[in-house]
Protein backbone atom coordinates (compact mmCIF):
# COMPACT_ATOMS: atom_id res chain seq x y z
CA UNK A 1 0.00 0.00 0.00
CA UNK A 2 1.51 3.51 -0.52
CA UNK A 3 2.62 5.76 1.79
CA UNK A 4 0.59 8.21 0.75
CA UNK A 5 -2.88 6.24 1.53
CA UNK A 6 -1.28 4.87 5.26
CA UNK A 7 1.65 5.80 6.60
CA UNK A 8 3.69 4.45 9.75
CA UNK A 9 3.33 6.93 12.72
CA UNK A 10 6.97 5.61 14.28
CA UNK A 11 8.75 6.26 11.51
CA UNK A 12 7.57 9.55 10.10
CA UNK A 13 9.51 12.76 10.53
CA UNK A 14 8.74 16.24 12.04
CA UNK A 15 9.02 18.18 9.05
CA UNK A 16 6.53 15.31 7.41
CA UNK A 17 4.31 15.68 10.66
CA UNK A 18 4.25 19.52 9.87
CA UNK A 19 3.27 19.24 6.56
CA UNK A 20 0.08 17.12 7.01
CA UNK A 21 -3.39 18.52 6.77
CA UNK A 22 -4.66 17.18 10.01
CA UNK A 23 -8.46 17.74 8.46
CA UNK A 24 -7.68 14.81 5.42
CA UNK A 25 -6.12 12.36 8.55
CA UNK A 26 -7.21 9.19 10.23
CA UNK A 27 -5.36 8.29 12.96
CA UNK A 28 -5.54 4.55 13.47
CA UNK A 29 -4.99 1.86 16.60
CA UNK A 30 -5.39 -1.62 17.39
CA UNK A 31 -6.24 -2.38 21.13
CA UNK A 32 -6.26 -6.05 21.32
CA UNK A 33 -4.81 -8.34 23.68
CA UNK A 34 -1.59 -10.76 24.10
CA UNK A 35 -4.76 -13.95 25.04
CA UNK A 36 -4.56 -17.24 24.93
CA UNK A 37 -6.34 -18.63 22.43
CA UNK A 38 -6.49 -22.41 22.61
CA UNK A 39 -3.29 -24.70 22.62
CA UNK A 40 -3.13 -23.77 18.85
CA UNK A 41 -2.98 -19.90 18.66
CA UNK A 42 -0.49 -17.31 19.53
CA UNK A 43 -1.33 -14.94 21.95
CA UNK A 44 -0.63 -12.09 19.27
CA UNK A 45 -3.86 -13.72 17.57
CA UNK A 46 -6.67 -10.24 18.61
CA UNK A 47 -4.16 -8.02 17.84
CA UNK A 48 -3.20 -9.59 14.07
CA UNK A 49 -7.00 -10.08 13.09
CA UNK A 50 -7.52 -6.24 13.97
CA UNK A 51 -4.32 -5.00 12.48
CA UNK A 52 -5.10 -7.18 9.21
CA UNK A 53 -8.58 -6.13 9.25
CA UNK A 54 -8.01 -2.30 9.46
CA UNK A 55 -5.31 -2.47 6.49
CA UNK A 56 -7.90 -4.24 4.25
CA UNK A 57 -10.39 -1.67 4.99
CA UNK A 58 -8.25 1.17 4.73
CA UNK A 59 -7.61 -0.46 0.94
CA UNK A 60 -11.43 -0.77 0.23
CA UNK A 61 -11.47 3.15 1.89
CA UNK A 62 -8.81 4.22 -0.57
CA UNK A 63 -11.02 3.51 -3.25
CA UNK A 64 -13.85 5.35 -1.85
CA UNK A 65 -12.29 7.91 -0.39
CA UNK A 66 -8.68 8.60 -1.88
CA UNK A 67 -8.41 11.75 -0.19
CA UNK A 68 -7.51 10.42 3.43
CA UNK A 69 -4.38 9.79 4.96
CA UNK A 70 -4.17 6.88 7.16
CA UNK A 71 -1.39 7.39 10.31
CA UNK A 72 -1.15 4.01 11.75
CA UNK A 73 -0.04 3.76 15.35
CA UNK A 74 2.03 1.00 16.90
CA UNK A 75 -0.90 -1.66 18.14
CA UNK A 76 -1.77 -1.31 22.45
CA UNK A 77 -2.37 -4.85 23.96
CA UNK A 78 -3.54 -3.25 27.30
CA UNK A 79 -6.79 -5.46 27.52
CA UNK A 80 -9.17 -6.61 30.12
CA UNK A 81 -11.35 -10.07 30.38
CA UNK A 82 -8.83 -12.32 29.37
CA UNK A 83 -8.32 -15.64 29.64
CA UNK A 84 -7.09 -16.70 32.87
CA UNK A 85 -4.53 -18.63 31.59
CA UNK A 86 -0.78 -18.79 31.45
CA UNK A 87 -0.04 -16.68 28.61
CA UNK A 88 -2.43 -13.74 28.99
CA UNK A 89 -1.72 -10.42 29.92
CA UNK A 90 -4.57 -8.45 32.05
CA UNK A 91 -5.33 -5.32 32.77
CA UNK A 92 -7.96 -3.18 34.44
CA UNK A 93 -10.73 -1.38 32.30
CA UNK A 94 -10.14 1.77 34.02
CA UNK A 95 -6.62 1.50 32.59
CA UNK A 96 -7.72 0.95 29.25
CA UNK A 97 -9.56 3.99 29.73
CA UNK A 98 -7.09 6.14 30.86
CA UNK A 99 -4.33 5.14 28.16
CA UNK A 100 -6.82 5.64 25.08
CA UNK A 101 -7.80 8.63 27.23
CA UNK A 102 -4.74 10.15 26.82
CA UNK A 103 -4.29 9.02 23.49
CA UNK A 104 -7.01 10.86 22.27
CA UNK A 105 -6.14 13.78 24.34
CA UNK A 106 -3.03 14.03 22.63
CA UNK A 107 -3.99 13.57 19.12
CA UNK A 108 -6.79 15.97 19.64
CA UNK A 109 -4.65 18.83 21.09
CA UNK A 110 -2.57 18.13 17.92
CA UNK A 111 -6.03 18.58 15.60
CA UNK A 112 -5.84 15.10 14.96
CA UNK A 113 -9.76 14.50 15.46
CA UNK A 114 -10.59 11.49 13.81
CA UNK A 115 -9.00 8.58 15.50
CA UNK A 116 -10.35 4.78 14.84
CA UNK A 117 -9.59 2.35 17.49
CA UNK A 118 -9.78 -1.63 16.27
CA UNK A 119 -9.86 -4.38 18.48
CA UNK A 120 -10.79 -7.83 17.75
CA UNK A 121 -11.92 -9.16 21.49
CA UNK A 122 -14.85 -9.56 22.74
CA UNK A 123 -14.64 -9.08 26.44
CA UNK A 124 -17.40 -6.36 27.76
CA UNK A 125 -15.19 -4.80 29.97
CA UNK A 126 -12.55 -4.37 26.86
CA UNK A 127 -14.78 -2.75 24.47
CA UNK A 128 -17.10 -0.41 26.68
CA UNK A 129 -13.80 0.59 27.91
CA UNK A 130 -12.40 1.34 24.54
CA UNK A 131 -15.70 3.04 23.93
CA UNK A 132 -15.48 5.12 27.50
CA UNK A 133 -12.22 6.21 26.21
CA UNK A 134 -13.48 7.76 22.99
CA UNK A 135 -16.82 8.84 24.70
CA UNK A 136 -14.34 11.04 26.93
CA UNK A 137 -11.98 11.98 24.45
CA UNK A 138 -15.10 13.51 22.21
CA UNK A 139 -16.69 15.30 24.67
CA UNK A 140 -13.60 17.26 26.30
CA UNK A 141 -12.06 17.27 23.46
CA UNK A 142 -13.66 17.59 20.04
CA UNK A 143 -12.78 14.39 19.01
CA UNK A 144 -14.62 12.19 16.22
CA UNK A 145 -12.65 8.88 18.06
CA UNK A 146 -14.26 5.96 18.01
CA UNK A 147 -14.27 1.94 18.12
CA UNK A 148 -14.89 0.30 15.19
CA UNK A 149 -15.36 -2.98 16.68
CA UNK A 150 -18.47 -1.51 18.86
CA UNK A 151 -19.79 -0.14 15.48
CA UNK A 152 -19.71 -3.65 13.89
CA UNK A 153 -21.01 -5.07 17.02
CA UNK A 154 -23.90 -2.82 16.67
CA UNK A 155 -24.49 -3.44 13.25
CA UNK A 156 -24.31 -7.21 12.93
CA UNK A 157 -24.28 -9.21 16.15
CA UNK A 158 -26.48 -7.18 18.65
CA UNK A 159 -23.30 -6.76 20.74
CA UNK A 160 -22.60 -10.12 21.10
CA UNK A 161 -19.30 -11.87 19.67
CA UNK A 162 -21.84 -14.55 17.35
CA UNK A 163 -21.02 -13.90 13.69
CA UNK A 164 -22.69 -17.18 12.65
CA UNK A 165 -25.27 -15.13 10.75
CA UNK A 166 -22.70 -13.15 9.52
CA UNK A 167 -20.57 -15.53 8.17
CA UNK A 168 -22.46 -18.68 8.13
CA UNK A 169 -22.64 -18.37 4.43
CA UNK A 170 -18.88 -18.84 3.36
CA UNK A 171 -18.21 -21.76 1.34
CA UNK A 172 -16.95 -24.61 4.08
CA UNK A 173 -18.84 -23.04 7.18
CA UNK A 174 -22.20 -23.05 8.22
CA UNK A 175 -24.42 -20.75 10.80
CA UNK A 176 -24.94 -23.84 13.18
CA UNK A 177 -20.90 -24.91 13.45
CA UNK A 178 -20.54 -20.72 14.05
CA UNK A 179 -23.14 -20.84 16.86
CA UNK A 180 -20.83 -20.12 20.29
CA UNK A 181 -17.54 -19.81 18.01
CA UNK A 182 -16.41 -17.05 20.46
CA UNK A 183 -12.77 -17.88 20.85
CA UNK A 184 -10.29 -19.64 18.94
CA UNK A 185 -12.93 -21.68 16.80
CA UNK A 186 -13.25 -21.86 13.20
CA UNK A 187 -13.13 -18.14 12.91
CA UNK A 188 -9.82 -17.08 14.47
CA UNK A 189 -7.64 -20.55 13.40
CA UNK A 190 -9.25 -19.96 9.72
CA UNK A 191 -7.87 -16.09 9.96
CA UNK A 192 -4.59 -17.01 11.50
CA UNK A 193 -4.26 -19.70 8.83
CA UNK A 194 -4.67 -17.06 6.39
CA UNK A 195 -2.58 -14.06 7.97
CA UNK A 196 0.09 -16.29 10.26
CA UNK A 197 -0.36 -19.66 8.90
CA UNK A 198 2.84 -20.88 10.28
CA UNK A 199 2.48 -19.65 13.57
CA UNK A 200 -0.73 -22.39 13.99
CA UNK A 201 -0.29 -25.38 15.39
CA UNK A 202 -1.42 -28.46 13.71
CA UNK A 203 -3.14 -30.03 16.60
CA UNK A 204 -5.97 -27.85 15.20
CA UNK A 205 -7.24 -30.55 13.09
CA UNK A 206 -7.61 -32.80 15.94
CA UNK A 207 -9.49 -30.27 18.32
CA UNK A 208 -13.12 -31.31 19.69
CA UNK A 209 -16.20 -29.33 18.89
CA UNK A 210 -16.43 -27.08 22.79
CA UNK A 211 -18.96 -23.65 23.60
CA UNK A 212 -20.26 -22.53 26.24
CA UNK A 213 -24.00 -24.36 25.75
CA UNK A 214 -22.23 -27.52 24.81
CA UNK A 215 -20.69 -28.07 28.53
CA UNK A 216 -24.27 -26.30 29.83
CA UNK A 217 -26.17 -28.92 28.19
CA UNK A 218 -23.77 -31.40 29.45
CA UNK A 219 -24.76 -30.09 33.12
CA UNK A 220 -28.34 -30.36 32.74
CA UNK A 221 -28.51 -26.48 31.97
CA UNK A 222 -30.40 -24.23 29.74
CA UNK A 223 -28.12 -22.16 27.21
CA UNK A 224 -27.06 -18.81 27.99
CA UNK A 225 -28.49 -15.66 27.05
CA UNK A 226 -26.35 -14.89 23.83
CA UNK A 227 -28.26 -11.96 22.52
CA UNK A 228 -27.86 -8.42 24.41
CA UNK A 229 -29.44 -6.63 22.24
CA UNK A 230 -32.51 -8.12 23.13
CA UNK A 231 -32.13 -9.20 26.21
CA UNK A 232 -32.58 -8.08 29.93
CA UNK A 233 -30.15 -7.07 32.70
CA UNK A 234 -30.45 -10.68 34.33
CA UNK A 235 -29.92 -12.71 30.83
CA UNK A 236 -26.64 -10.26 30.68
CA UNK A 237 -25.13 -10.98 33.64
CA UNK A 238 -25.97 -14.84 33.27
CA UNK A 239 -24.30 -15.05 29.83
CA UNK A 240 -21.25 -13.45 31.25
CA UNK A 241 -21.43 -15.68 34.07
CA UNK A 242 -21.05 -18.99 31.66
CA UNK A 243 -18.42 -17.40 29.53
CA UNK A 244 -16.48 -16.60 32.90
CA UNK A 245 -16.79 -19.97 34.34
CA UNK A 246 -16.37 -21.99 31.09
CA UNK A 247 -13.01 -19.93 30.25
CA UNK A 248 -11.58 -21.11 33.46
CA UNK A 249 -11.37 -24.48 32.18
CA UNK A 250 -11.59 -24.52 28.45
CA UNK A 251 -9.00 -22.05 26.04
CA UNK A 252 -10.92 -22.03 23.06
CA UNK A 253 -15.19 -22.10 22.39
CA UNK A 254 -15.95 -23.45 18.97
CA UNK A 255 -15.18 -25.65 15.81
CA UNK A 256 -11.34 -25.08 14.84
CA UNK A 257 -10.92 -28.51 13.03
CA UNK A 258 -12.95 -27.00 10.09
CA UNK A 259 -10.89 -24.01 9.57
CA UNK A 260 -8.77 -22.94 6.29
CA UNK A 261 -6.83 -20.29 4.90
CA UNK A 262 -9.35 -20.15 2.45
CA UNK A 263 -12.06 -19.94 4.68
CA UNK A 264 -9.88 -16.77 6.59
CA UNK A 265 -9.53 -14.77 3.39
CA UNK A 266 -13.33 -14.79 3.13
CA UNK A 267 -13.34 -13.61 6.74
CA UNK A 268 -11.33 -11.24 6.17
CA UNK A 269 -12.72 -10.22 2.97
CA UNK A 270 -16.11 -9.90 4.59
CA UNK A 271 -15.72 -8.11 7.71
CA UNK A 272 -13.70 -5.72 5.86
CA UNK A 273 -16.20 -4.65 3.69
CA UNK A 274 -18.56 -4.29 6.44
CA UNK A 275 -16.07 -1.95 8.30
CA UNK A 276 -15.25 -0.18 4.82
CA UNK A 277 -18.83 0.56 4.47
CA UNK A 278 -19.47 1.74 8.10
CA UNK A 279 -16.60 4.22 8.52
CA UNK A 280 -17.14 5.46 4.90
CA UNK A 281 -20.35 6.92 6.56
CA UNK A 282 -18.85 7.71 9.68
CA UNK A 283 -16.39 10.04 7.45
CA UNK A 284 -18.81 11.53 5.41
CA UNK A 285 -20.72 12.69 8.67
CA UNK A 286 -23.10 10.37 7.91
CA UNK A 287 -23.61 8.89 11.47
CA UNK A 288 -21.57 10.56 14.14
CA UNK A 289 -19.48 8.97 16.73
CA UNK A 290 -22.61 8.83 19.12
CA UNK A 291 -23.98 6.64 16.82
CA UNK A 292 -21.17 4.15 16.94
CA UNK A 293 -21.74 2.66 20.15
CA UNK A 294 -22.00 -0.72 20.59
CA UNK A 295 -25.74 -2.09 22.14
CA UNK A 296 -24.03 -2.43 25.77
CA UNK A 297 -23.70 1.04 26.30
CA UNK A 298 -26.42 2.11 27.71
CA UNK A 299 -26.05 -0.91 30.72
CA UNK A 300 -21.64 0.78 30.96
CA UNK A 301 -21.67 0.94 34.52
CA UNK A 302 -22.01 -2.91 34.61
CA UNK A 303 -18.58 -3.25 32.67
CA UNK A 304 -16.97 -0.24 33.93
CA UNK A 305 -17.76 0.07 37.61
CA UNK A 306 -14.76 -1.57 39.73
CA UNK A 307 -16.82 -2.11 42.54
CA UNK A 308 -19.60 -3.62 40.24
CA UNK A 309 -17.17 -6.02 38.86
CA UNK A 310 -15.42 -7.33 42.06
CA UNK A 311 -19.19 -7.76 43.57
CA UNK A 312 -20.46 -10.10 40.16
CA UNK A 313 -16.89 -12.12 40.33
CA UNK A 314 -17.50 -12.79 44.06
CA UNK A 315 -20.94 -13.63 43.52
CA UNK A 316 -20.55 -16.51 40.98
CA UNK A 317 -17.18 -17.87 42.86
CA UNK A 318 -14.86 -16.37 39.70
CA UNK A 319 -11.14 -15.83 40.80
CA UNK A 320 -8.71 -14.29 38.20
CA UNK A 321 -5.62 -16.29 39.01
CA UNK A 322 -3.30 -14.21 36.54
CA UNK A 323 -4.62 -11.02 38.36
Amino acid sequence: MSDAVVRNWHEMTGREFKELDPSKVVVTVACSPMEVHGPHLPVVTDSIEAETLTARTIELLHERHPEIVFLRLLPIYVATDVLPHRGSLMFRSSTIVNVLGDLGRTLTKQGFKDIWVSNFHGGPRHFVAIEQACHLTNKRYGGRMLSTFSLLAKRLTEGTSNLSNVLGHIPGLSAAELDGDSHAGAIETSMLLHILGHRVDPCFAQLAHRTVDIKLAEQGQAPHASKPGKASIGDLFRGFKASLKYFEAETYSGKPAIASAQIGKQIVENLAGYSAQALSQVWTRQITPQECHSPLWPVKWIFLNRTASALFERAVKYRNPIF
